[in-house]
């Protein structure tokens, strides 16, 4: 059967859609955030909806959720733009991703609620036949009620706005050509009329074919010339156990979990408190009635269903008798859903999908008239069928919270993953929004623990943004990051550097505190005041590791402090200085006998600390190697075969240890200087893994206080990796940072200290153990793609997983895990089979004794 139907709609005018005996005014509400948010928050948008709806007593509402497709080359384009210098191989990349995500959902949210209009007594018999000319009078008389409307529907919990032309449209496209792709462009009607013979633009080229009892409905429409064919299933919900409120996902938001798009439709008509008491009492004497025919007139014990009943009943009436609030006020509703496919196979196994999802607190059935209801999704139609009635109070209504949605990244930046928790969408991000934009600082955190993807996330972030031509200085002491300048389309501009093979002075304390450049600063007077605290820092540096290569005897001694701090003032804080300078001083100390003799003992120290392999990057001089500097746009530095010790033993007894945190503390100056060359406008990006050694010395809050200030002024991305949170905190990292990656963390500890990164999270909120579900291993003990609870410093924060699927060369560049059939010393199976010697080599009846 060929169903093509005329619309109930006659008009539209303005906001409102009018038909011939009802005026409905559509809103488009505010998309929520839900995940990460406190119980009392989310409780409070339950109340605040709530209070709304029950404003709305005696009216009838519609409620739409549809999905409004991003373009992927929309996002193609805004990213291109966004490039600042794209390498060569800048095109391919962003020809693959986006390959790659036109798979994938980048389809926004969108929530539409239609609120009748109260219309005057008898308006509409009296003027009969002349409805149709009178729409736009009508409307104009009604615009008080109109008003009203706004207002209430404005209010917290639900932040309406009126409707613009545009939005409108887009929902009677999508409610008229159900289960039908996306048009790709809207009509050029934009005056907010529309007339009776415009809205057959709407169903004119869509076509439904519905077979009596059949499982699905057909839409067939044309899309730029094409024909396309759907076979759409429209459910209804059922019974409904008693909901947790506030829940943990809202009961409308579950369809977001699902990989496919779901439309919704909800005719709500809220009730008159007075007549639902007067049923709830009627209710409760039919209950009494029928226990009394089973207990005195059949002298039956009564089913105990029907004591439940009465109490539910009573407590129903008393809420609304005694309840002062309005959020007693109870509702009746009708609410179905859509899904489609290309085939009634794929409609069907996505309807079975939808079921499981609510399974066991919500039943969903499949109505026979699939067209009849199907009609409903349009503004304006009336409900077809009275099965499937819903009673519940405004709290649960609200509590379905169908605005909640995803709410992190951008539609600009990298393609950094998808979000993995309360529904499915892909997640980009600009790094230096919040220093171009929101004059925030550029710091970021990741922690994770082992294997918990620290390099990939931190790599991915690194090779996307390098291929947009962004310069970036690494610090990674294992050296699995320099795999990034290996890769061909990164090879010609980037440089892998091992420290510990560093010319002489390439860690001393006084290089690697960039000198301020003039151009920087907008008065001489700043740049002056620039120079000196350079100087100041270098020699707080300076004195702090010197101090951190002594036993701990001298560390401890009160003449240490004073013998260093005449020693390093004695030397001129410039570039050209060196820790061998401080050394000569120390020897040069005059005064009191126990003073002097006190700093030759350290002399004598560091001298024989300097003679080391380790030592001799940071004596000598360095400054001669900035002037033949070569500046690639990746450079990593690695400290392969640095003997590291762990956070207990920081201030160990041996100097090769104590010797190895100040080379990788200076390296982490070392990498910082990124951020001081070039132009100061630029973007610019520092990673620094292992940043807990920043903890251990006192001039690490020194660090994080540059980095901090200056990223914002030079546009710089720094991002701290580690893997204890706690390491971080003992910066003071936490009122610092912008953005921040948390990875799997089992230890309560370090999930509790987790928190502290997430802005509005505080602790005992219930949110800790989620760490412990990220990246869960399967039986095999594999982890699959990484999980973070990501921080996009915007407010957003939402579970994503990282997704490298579309570049399997940098997924393999940043697969840490070890791969023994990858080694070199590896022996094919067959070789070992066919080796001298080997039992399948001896001839027969000389085999081995086994042990």
């Amino acid at each position: 059967m060929s169903a093509k139907a005329g619309l109930a709609m006659r008009r539209i005018s303005g906001h409102c859609t009018v038909t011939a005996d009802k005026i409905y005014a559509w809103y488009l509400l505010d998309a929520q955030g839900w995940s990460f948010r406190p119980d009392s928050v989310r409780e409070q948008l339950i109340i605040d909806g709530a209070d709304v709806f029950a404003q709305l007593v005696k009216r009838s509402l519609h409620i739409r959720v549809t999905t409004r497709p991003y373009p992927v080359s929309r996002w193609a384009s805004a990213h291109d733009q966004n490039a600042p210098a794209p390498l060569p191989a800048w095109r391919d990349y962003l020809m693959t991703d986006q390959h790659h995500l036109s798979g994938r959902s980048m389809a926004d949210k969108e929530v539409y609620v239609g609120v009748e209009i109260p219309a005057r007594k008898g308006l509409h018999k009296a003027l009969g036949g002349l409805a149709e000319t009178f729409s736009d009078r009508e409307v104009a008389a009604l615009s008080k009620h109109i008003r009203a409307t706004d207002e209430i529907m404005a209010s917290p919990g639900m932040d309406g706005a009126p409707v613009t032309p545009r939005q409108l449209e887009w929902l009677l496209h999508r409610s008229c050509s159900l289960g039908l792709p996306a048009p790709l462009t809207l009509g050029a009607v934009d005056d907010g009329r529309w007339e009776e013979e415009d809205l057959h633009e709407f169903t004119d080229h869509v076509q439904w074919f519905a077979e009596p009892y059949a499982r699905t409905l057909r839409v067939i429409g044309e899309n730029e010339d094409q024909r396309v064919e759907r076979h759409v299933c429209i459910l209804s919900v059922g019974r409904m156990t008693d909901l947790e409120i506030p829940a943990g996902i809202p009961w409308m938001q579950r369809t977001d979990q699902l990989g496919f798009p779901v439309e919704w439709s909800a005719r709500v008509t809220v009730d008159d408190s007075a007549k639902v008491g007067q049923a709830m009492r009627r209710n409760i004497q039919k209950i009494r009635a029928q226990k009394d025919h089973y207990e005195l007139e059949h002298h039956e014990p009564a089913p105990g269903a029907l004591d439940r009943q009465a109490d539910k009943a009573l407590g129903v009436e008393d809420e609304i008798s005694m309840g002062l609030s309005g959020l007693s006020t109870r509702t009746t509703g009708w609410y179905r859903l859509a899904v489609s496919g290309a085939t009634e196979e794929e409609a069907l196994e996505r309807a079975s999908l939808l079921r499981k999802l609510y399974t066991p607190q919500i039943t969903i059935a499949r109505p026979a008239d699939q067209y009849a209801v199907a009609r409903e999704f349009i503004p304006g139609e009336k409900l077809a069928s009275t099965a499937y009635k819903r009673r519940m109070p405004v709290t649960t209504l609200a509590a379905a919270v169908p605005a909640a949605t995803a709410k992190v990244g951008d539609r600009v930046g990298i393609h950094l993953g998808e979000t993995s928790g309360t529904s499915a969408r892909v997640v980009t991000w600009e790094p230096w929004e919040t220093t171009e934009r929101r004059e925030e600082s550029g710091l970021a955190v990741l922690c994770a623990g082992l294997g918990g993807g620290k390099s990939t996330a931190g790599g991915n972030i690194i090779y996307r943004t390098v291929l947009q031509g962004v310069p970036w200085t690494v610090l990674d002491p294992s050296g699995r990051l320099t795999a990034l300048c290996r890769l061909p389309e990164l090879a010609d501009v980037s440089q892998a550097i091992d420290l510990l093979d560093a010319p002489a002075g390439a860690l001393s304390t006084y290089r690697v505190i960039a000198e301020p450049r003039r151009e920087h600063y907008e008065t001489d007077l700043d740049w002056r005041a620039a120079q000196d605290q350079a100087k100041e820092t270098r020699r707080l540096l300076t004195s702090s590791v010197l101090r951190a290569m002594l036993p701990r005897q001298l560390q401890e001694h009160v003449l240490t402090e004073v013998a260093l701090m005449r020693a390093v003032g004695a030397v001129s804080a410039k570039q050209t200085a060196s820790p061998s300078d401080v050394v000569t001083e120390l020897r040069a100390l005059t005064g009191d006998p126990d003073l002097q003799r006190h700093a030759g003992y350290m002399a004598d120290f560091l001298t024989e600390a300097s003679k080391t392999s380790h030592g001799r990057l940071i004596f000598p001089p360095g400054y001669m190697q900035d002037y033949s500097r070569n500046d690639p746009l990746l450079t990593v530095y690695s400290l392969r075969g640095l003997a590291l010790p762990d956070e207990s033993t920081a201030n160990s007894e041996d100097l090769d240890e104590r010797l190895s945190m100040c080379v990788l503390y200076l390296a982490a100056w070392l990498t910082q200087r990124g951020m001081y060359f070039g132009d100061i406008n630029a973007r610019k990006g520092i990673f620094i893994d292992e940043a807990w050694a920043l903890s251990t010395f006192s001039t690490g809050r020194r660090f994080i206080d540059r980095a901090a200030r200056d990223s914002r002024k030079h546009n710089t991305r720094v991002l701290m990796a580690s893997q204890n949170p706690s390491d971080l905190l003992k910066l003071d990292l936490a009122n610092l940072v912008s953005a921040a990656f948390i990875g799997r963390l089992t230890g309560e500890d370090a999930q509790r200290d987790a928190l502290r990164f997430l802005p509005g999270i505080r602790e005992g909120m219930g949110y800790e153990s989620i760490f412990g579900t990220l990246s869960r291993p399967t039986r095999e003990g594999r982890r699959g793609s990484r999980e973070f609870i990501f921080s996009d410093g915007t407010g957003g924060i939402e579970r994503m997983r990282m997704d490298l699927s579309a570049h399997p060369q940098l997924l393999e560049a940043l697969n840490t895990t070890a791969q023994p059939e990858k080694a070199l010393n590896r022996v094919v199976r067959g070789e070992i089979d066919a080796a001298p010697g080997s039992r399948a080599a001896l001839p027969e009846g000389h085999e081995r004794e086994s042990a």
